[in-house]
């Protein structure tokens, strides 16, 4: 039937409204903008009616509302709206929002949900990060850039930020910047997070530094026809764009690993082509022995140990579509072996792994350019490869900075780093680095960061300003570190075992930033239910039955589901990058009974699984790994908010701050009552965390409000 509807947006804060336009026969349509008072009256109103608090999240902004009529019987209304913002930049760092978050009121999901920025800077851009979204970066020149994010069948929980930097300090041809936060008040004391985004922008690098390449490609029988075909014709292209005084080798390996050349050989006009003959004429068949092919290949760097030879980049481009089938199959004694082999290569190795197609181990390629400080790509089967291959060794062939060490000075002291080893910096490519940060208290001096590295070839070092404080608009970085530093204590605890430091770790930095995993909510649960903290307010409120199985055989449970079936690896692009984000935390795709295939799983900000495709018998499968049969583990329902993190317990939201205080004074308040809006009106902050749910529990100021739905006595 006709309807009618309004249409609300949050204006940013300093926008006008440039022009407004709906697509009515091409009438323009008459709207009305709102002050932030007359708008929080009215956000307030449709609280009070419609018994939903999440609009609350806006109560400190203008609006922009229009009243839409008629929107006819299955039809639509497209609406447009142009508004002009003007940016706030701190330093060389601006910071842009757009208000996505609104998209989660729709009815149903939203077919397609896109976003294009781009950027046309007087100075040079630098660094461009964005820490709500996965984004597509393409640099055009010194001084553009496109930035895209698309999302199918989704509603976005989360308002879409982006950070870039323009300008660099003088003679300083890579760019630091540096943002920090630390919570107000006496609790948070002198420490705070930190995260660094080191970038070379357009930066060129004039000067061809000598260096030593082993390509290594996979011939196993499931690189048959068209793969091999792709594979081929990228390792043309690589040696194609081998330089004078570089030396290079190729392995071969499927069942058994065979060189070429037996020894690095020049890249002179003979080799090359003895080298072309050798890859034309690689047929697919038999195995997949990866452990003697990355043996073979850094053997390489022990070779010609004369004077010098010890500084040339060794570098090893590792092709592969699957995962370990021949000789040693156990990707922990692989990678022991191949560390105790880099240790002994007299210089340093870097390992760059290339995965074709769903059924590879990231966990092993990703720890290997880890320790390596390399990078992985993945592609998928039906992609071209020979594009992929070729652009990722465009990239890595020259790096702008390597063995990168950042230090401080001037009363801050660095700690619990992620990356804990430092990558290579490529052109074109981005550095994010998380840590802690703690300072001292009346240090004169000011803070400065240390950047220290080998640029084309030469070590040189770099001083860079940086301000360290308490910036509230920085509050999703504790979460993202928190994140990495769940995935690095859970790799210490498959590797070395349980212990009780590990654990306590694990279950705080969990429970206070929503990291949840099948492992993390049994250790939230047994150390919750050990101090006693009232079942209302518990983390997990719809918990696991006990599993027979230690919190260890649980995790090791998990890891042997994932050796067996596989994870959603390489499953495009963005899934790629998910997986090396979250997979240490468990957070894992479910295999496809029937096809085999991985279904991607990636932890978004809201902490819920979106799996591409999960049949009841994969997902089945899945829990009994973890669990045996005794147990269904429903993903527990997460949202972070203006530096807190709620839970979903039953019908109600818990602070994770709450659940840490189960002796705090409790005040419960009516929702929608003029007590309700009494303390909504002390702060935007308190506001955006009332605007979670109408039943919740949240720690203000040391005590405990209890906001229920009840009607009030």
């Amino acid at each position: 039937q006709r309807l009618e509807g309004t249409y609300i947006f949050p204006i940013p804060e300093g926008a006008q409204i440039d022009k407004f336009q709906m697509d009515v026969n091409g009438e323009m349509t008459a709207a009305e903008l709102l002050d932030a008072k007359k708008a929080r009256s009215i956000y307030e109103e449709i609280v009070r009616k419609a018994k939903d608090p999440a609009l609350m999240e806006y109560s400190n902004q203008g609006m922009f509302k229009v009243r839409i009529f008629p929107i006819e019987p299955r039809k639509e209304k497209r609406i447009k709206i142009k508004y002009t913002q003007l940016l706030k930049r701190d330093g060389r760092i601006t910071e842009y929002i757009y208000p996505l978050n609104t998209e989660k009121f729709s009815s149903r999901l939203i077919k397609s949900v896109s976003i294009k920025v781009a950027i046309d800077s007087k100075d040079e851009l630098k660094s461009i990060y964005s820490p709500s979204h996965e984004i597509e970066t393409v640099r055009k020149g010194k001084n553009r850039a496109v930035i895209g994010f698309e999302e199918k069948n989704t509603l976005p929980d989360t308002d879409f930020k982006l950070f870039f930097s323009s300008g660099t300090e003088k003679d300083k041809p890579v760019g630091l910047e540096l943002f920090a936060y630390k919570g107000k008040g006496k609790k948070h004391g002198t420490e705070g997070y930190y995260m660094m985004l080191l970038s070379p922008g357009a930066w060129q690098n004039e000067a061809v530094v000598a260096k030593d390449v082993v390509f290594a490609v996979d011939t196993s029988g499931s690189m048959r026809v068209k793969k091999l075909e792709q594979a081929k014709a990228a390792l043309e292209f690589c040696l194609g764009n081998l330089n004078k005084g570089d030396r290079f080798e190729i392995v071969r390996y499927s069942t058994e690993a065979e060189s070429l050349f037996g020894k690095l050989a020049s890249a002179d006009k003979d080799n090359l082509h003895e080298a072309r003959e050798f890859i034309s004429g690689l047929k697919a068949g038999g195995g997949t022995a990866i452990e003697e092919a990355l043996l073979m290949a850094v053997n390489r760097a022990k070779e010609h140990r004369k004077k010098g030879a010890a500084s040339r980049p060794f570098q090893v481009i590792f092709l592969t579509d699957g995962r370990p089938t021949i000789g040693e199959t156990r990707p922990d004694k692989i990678l022991q072996r191949l560390a105790s082999a880099t240790e002994n290569a007299s210089r340093l190795v870097r390992i760059f792994s290339f995965g074709i197609g769903t059924d590879i181990n990231t966990k092993l390629l990703d720890r290997i350019a880890e320790d390596t400080r390399a990078v992985t790509e993945y592609v998928l089967p039906q992609e071209d490869i020979e594009h992929k291959v070729s652009r990722f060794y465009s990239k890595i062939s020259q790096p702008v900075m390597a063995d990168i060490k950042i230090k401080s000075q001037g009363g801050i002291r660095l700690s619990k780093r992620h990356p804990a080893q430092l990558p290579d910096l490529f052109k074109g490519d981005q550095l994010v680095v998380f840590g802690r940060y703690a300072s001292k208290k009346n240090d004169k001096e000011k803070p400065q960061v240390i950047l220290e590295g080998t640029l084309a070839g030469k070590t040189m070092t770099f001083t860079y300003k940086a301000a360290f404080g308490a910036n509230e608009k920085h509050d999703f970085i504790p979460r993202l570190w928190a994140t990495r530093r769940v995935g690095y204590l859970l790799d210490e605890i498959r590797l070395h075992g349980e212990n009780d430091e590990l654990k306590e770790e694990v279950v705080t930095l969990a429970r206070r930033w929503g990291i949840v995993t099948p492992y993390t909510s049994y250790l939230i649960i047994e150390d919750e239910e050990n101090r006693a903290v009232p079942l209302a307010r518990q983390s997990m409120g719809q918990r696991p039955a006990r599993p027979s199985s230690s919190p260890s055989s649980v995790i090791n449970g998990h890891n042997s589901f994932r050796e067996r079936f596989g994870s959603g690896q390489a499953a495009g692009r963005d899934a790629a990058r998910y997986l090396r984000e979250f997979e240490k935390q468990a957070f894992d795709g479910f295999a496809d009974s029937e096809t085999g295939d991985a279904a991607v799983a990636a932890a978004r900000s809201s902490a819920k699984l979106k799996a591409a495709s999960i049949t009841n018998a994969s997902k089945k499968a899945y829990e009994e790994s973890l669990y045996g049969n005794q147990i269904r583990f429903e993903q527990q329902s997460t949202r972070q908010i203006a530096g807190k993190t709620f839970y979903q317990n039953n019908n109600a939201w818990v602070d994770a701050e709450a659940a840490e205080k189960p002796e705090a004074k409790v005040r419960k308040i009516v929702f929608g009552s003029e007590n309700y809006f009494k303390l909504l009106a002390r702060s935007a902050t308190i506001a955006k965390w009332l605007s979670v749910a109408g039943n919740l529990q949240v720690l203000i100021d040391g005590e405990i409000y209890e906001i229920t739905n009840e009607t009030e006595k």
